[in-house]
């Protein structure tokens, strides 16, 4: 059963409107009746003690109480020694009871107090909750405050798919389906910003939905063989997952779009303000959620259904401690950055847009036209890096054009050594795209000094195919000098003198070895290695 399903629906709802004569009936004896059922265990209201005008107690657990005054309540816990302080009745924005908890969320907070808490099984979360709303009734505009609560119902049974959020869950499943199948594909779509700047826009898109595949050591270690792991996959869908259910269900869908793309707007300003170098990963989306979550408690609290709001102080503590310790401890592999320019746009979005609201209402033609240009933006994004991502020659070369035009960037050496690699491999490159290969090649092998044989391997392959296999030679003697018990070097070494068929190139080696990406072991922290690259 969900968390809406068991809450008992209390009238004034769109389902049981309030009778002319309610007003005549009097304010404890109508609120009584409100909203109870025989999901409460009762037959009749009967059964519960009669509620007392002034003040009343209901018993808690270690003589606490939840203590009903003329002028408000207060939660009184561990024999008076802890109590709330007093909230009007009048701050009372939601009531919920079930037969696991009551929830109570006023102006500014979230009271939540278990069944189990309750001395007395009569007077238990259903009781008290009556109790409560027959207070509110009492009040000058009470009436006016459960007709209110009946429009946060009317958002609460809200039901349907969070099409907003399963989607780009979809499309972070499918970066990492690519990513395994083509293992290089998160150097197309990760977030350089020199390289975005420089014209490859579609990486504003393509980084929010690829993640860090990479398998710490120690686990390789524990698990020998496993090539990828996808921990950091697995904690931003959750956080997706939570915090994108409590957005759309109250937002809708359309309005939850126009949330993330925000997010993922501010995810990238927020990267080129704090200079981070590399950056891929979904938490920034996942920031931009929590952000609108804080828009909600700041501005709109009186319209979320009590079990969809977080107490408000421990919610200010988990973001205090993510933005001011946790980013700033990890800020080696943690992309603040990122984070607080996402929260800052989901809070920013979510306050613009407004209260939450029946998603049956109609949505304002603008918000509309906002949601859909977010959505073309993210397609556009997706078919930009198309080309690149299937290797395809001319995209190749310009590529490695802006790369080669990006100067003092020794952590695009695993950049520099993939596209050289890529434009010598592919047979069709043109004499221009197989010099800048040899330029990118040459880069990368002084930014690792000429201590990395997979990275000499791929200068001697570009060399080889603009048609100098001396030069080829004497760079693959190289390589075999640092690795000389890998026979691939020594098969390219019979390519390159003529003893082997130019087109028959042999086998790489592994990962560590190849004309790969990684400039060494990728456990290790070379230049231009994984381990520059920030997750966010």
């Amino acid at each position: 059963m969900s968390e809406h399903e068991d809450r008992l629906p209390h009238s004034g709802g769109p389902s049981d409107p309030p009778s002319e004569g309610a007003g005549d009936t009097a304010p404890n004896e109508s609120s009584r009746n409100r909203g109870l059922s025989e999901a409460d265990g009762m037959e009749s209201l009967e059964e519960l003690p009669p509620l007392r005008p002034g003040g009343e107690d209901i018993p808690l657990a270690e003589e606490g109480a939840l203590r009903l005054e003329d002028d408000g309540f207060r939660l009184i816990e561990s024999r008076g020694l802890k109590r709330s302080r007093l909230h009007a009745y009048d701050e009372i924005t939601h009531i919920y009871a079930s037969g696991r908890n009551l929830l109570v969320g006023v102006t500014d907070d979230l009271l939540t107090i278990r069944a189990a808490d309750f001395d007395d099984p009569e007077r238990g979360p259903h009781y008290a909750r009556v109790a409560l709303l027959g207070r509110v009734e009492a009040e000058p505009e009470g009436e006016c405050q459960l007709a209110a609560m009946a429009e946060v119902d009317a958002i609460g049974e809200q039901d349907g798919p969070a099409w907003a959020v399963w989607t780009t869950i979809t499309l972070c499943l499918l970066g990492t389906g690519v990513q395994i199948i083509d293992p290089m594909f998160d150097q197309v779509g990760s977030f350089i910003p020199d390289l975005f700047l420089s014209g490859e826009y579609w990486r504003a898109t393509t980084s929010h939905f690829l993640h860090d595949l990479s398998v710490p050591r120690f686990i390789r270690n524990i698990i020998p063989g496993i090539e990828w792991l996808p921990i950091h996959l697995m904690t931003n869908i959750g956080g997706l997952i939570v915090l994108g259910n409590l957005i759309e269900r109250p937002l809708g869908p359309w309005r939850t779009a126009i949330v993330l793309v925000l997010s993922g707007v501010g995810s990238i300003l927020g990267i080129l303000g704090y200079g981070h170098l590399e950056v891929l990963g979904a938490s920034g989306l996942v920031a931009g959620l929590a952000g609108a979550m804080l828009a909600f408690e700041l501005h709109f609290a009186y319209a979320l259904p009590a079990f969809w709001r977080l107490p408000r102080k421990l919610f200010l503590v988990v973001l205090a401690s993510q933005f001011l310790v946790i980013d700033q401890i990890f800020s080696s592999t943690l992309a603040g950055g990122a984070h607080l320019g996402g929260f800052m746009g989901g809070y920013l979005a979510t306050w613009w847009m407004g209260a939450p609201r029946p998603t049956a209402a109609s949505m304002p033609g603008r918000l509309r036209f906002g949601a859909i240009c977010g959505i073309a933006f993210v397609g556009l994004g997706v078919i930009g890096a198309m080309p690149l991502a299937k290797h395809e020659i001319g995209a190749l070369e310009r590529h490695a054009t802006r790369l080669y035009d990006t100067k003092d960037a020794p952590y695009l050496v695993r950049q520099d050594n993939l596209a050289a690699w890529l434009i010598a491999t592919d047979g069709a490159a043109s004499p221009h795209g197989l010099d800048l290969a040899v330029a990118l090649a040459e880069r990368a092998v002084v930014q690792t000094g000429r201590f990395a044989p997979g990275i000499l391997d791929t200068l001697a392959e570009t060399l080889f195919q603009r048609g100098d296999a001396l030069g080829a030679v004497f760079v693959i003697e190289e390589a075999i000098r640092l690795s000389p018990s890998e026979p691939y070097y020594y098969e390219q070494r019979r390519r390159f003198t003529g003893e082997r068929a130019p087109g028959d190139r042999p086998e790489p080696p592994g990962e560590s070895e190849a004309p790969s990406p990684e400039a060494n072991d990728p456990g290790e922290a070379s230049p231009g290695s994984a381990a520059d690259r920030l997750t966010i």
